[in-house]
């Protein structure tokens, strides 16, 4: 009796979200044959704000006005932070990502299978990873966001504790939503957490509302967001959530993502097998948000293995200009965190300037500006590798 022959391929991808299309994406306009696997079916639903920097649209290689789905553009944030509010400049897109994930992978014309349960991942005698015994290729991508099981199986397990989030999206009354916003059609507002340890948000699209919490440990969560949703159906002499959607927001939906370390960047890759995106804990260290690291992490993983030279992707990570404002990001925080305790410092967090400080900087990395200095580092890192 003949044995069963294992479809083989180039290259196969677990997960379909945004860091795994834009990898496959890459890989099948270079003739890379590529199979993607995704547990769910899409579109899916998809626990995130849907913010995008305008940065995402350069590497997508996308036009937002070619975008044939829902796209709201901002220019401005509304943020509230110890008792005052203040309107920045700030600039960047709202999407859905029930939208947003389906289109970036159809676009990928890249061979799927969905819901298709990865539980086994093992290496044959010719070095190729076999899937569950039914496929089989030389190159393994992990884009399974932070449950990703070629993360679970084939790498060390995150040191980092999970931040958590509450959130929701959902219809409402079209009307009633621009009557209660606090600015313009898809202007986020923005509550900084007192303790600096995340914060909340409300994003109008339209007739949809994106609202949610997001804290830097998990645990905190669910008080912060008790305090958030309190704040936002009282701010202003109404309220900015209607009072119709208001039951909506009685039942959230929560997740853990691990934020970004600098240390994630060693664990990207190992024996032709690669992390992307959420799997590799790419998610900006101050604001959380993870569609950029995704896209571009698995634009530089395919692009490494597309040039015959797969070992690159860990220095592409490690000195891409996003990148290393990240590690940057990464230092400033272990420096900040050793003089949290200290009285002089304790004076300095509750003055006005302070506050100042804190919501321009946070406007500025809310619509993914460089920091000052970066390219500096960027290339300081790429000289000593």
């Amino acid at each position: 009796m003949a044995m069963e022959v294992v479809p083989t391929y180039d290259a196969i991808i677990v997960g379909g979200g945004p860091a795994g299309s834009s990898c496959a994406s890459v890989l099948v306009k270079n003739g890379v044959h590529a199979l993607l696997l995704d547990r769910v079916t899409f579109p899916r639903v998809k626990l995130c704000a849907g913010w995008v920097t305008p940065q995402v649209w350069d590497i997508l290689e996308l036009s937002p006005k070619a975008y044939p789905l829902g796209l709201w553009e901002w220019n401005r944030v509304h943020c509230h932070f110890r008792g005052k509010k203040y309107t920045l400049a700030s600039r960047g897109y709202f999407i859905r990502r029930y939208e947003f994930d389906d289109f970036l992978l159809r676009r990928s014309k890249v061979d799927t299978i969905q819901g298709f349960n990865v539980s086994e991942i093992e290496k044959d005698g010719e070095g190729y990873w076999v899937i569950n015994k039914q496929y089989r290729a030389k190159y393994l991508i992990g884009a399974g966001g932070s449950h990703c099981p070629v993360a679970r199986a084939l790498f060390p397990k995150r040191a980092k504790p999970p931040c958590g989030t509450q959130e929701k999206e959902f219809e409402g009354n079209l009307d009633e939503i621009a009557a209660c916003r606090i600015g313009e059609d898809g202007e986020p507002e923005i509550l900084l957490h007192d303790d600096m340890r995340g914060y909340s948000w409300n994003v109008p699209k339209s007739q949809w509302l994106n609202i949610g919490t997001g804290t830097a440990v998990a645990r905190e969560v669910m008080p912060a967001w008790n305090k958030a949703r309190a704040f936002f159906e009282s701010e202003g002499a109404k309220g900015t959530i209607p009072l119709t959607s208001r039951p909506m927001l009685d039942k959230m939906k929560g997740h853990g993502y691990v934020g970004f370390a600098t240390n994630h960047l060693q664990s990207c890759q190992s024996n032709n097998v690669f992390l992307v995106g959420d799997a590799l804990g790419l998610a900006q260290p101050l604001t959380g948000e993870g569609i950029l690291p995704a896209i571009l992490s698995g634009k530089l993983c395919a692009t490494a293995i597309v040039e015959g030279i797969p070992e690159t992707y860990r220095k592409r990570l490690q000195t891409h200009p996003i990148i290393s404002d990240y590690q940057l990001i990464d230092s400033i925080k272990s420096i900040i965190s050793r003089f949290a305790g200290k009285k002089k410092t304790t004076r300095i967090r509750k003055s006005r300037l302070h506050s100042w400080l804190v919501v321009t900087v946070f406007a500025a990395l809310f619509s993914g500006k460089r920091l000052p200095g970066s390219r500096l580092v960027a290339k300081m890192r790429s000289f000593r590798q």
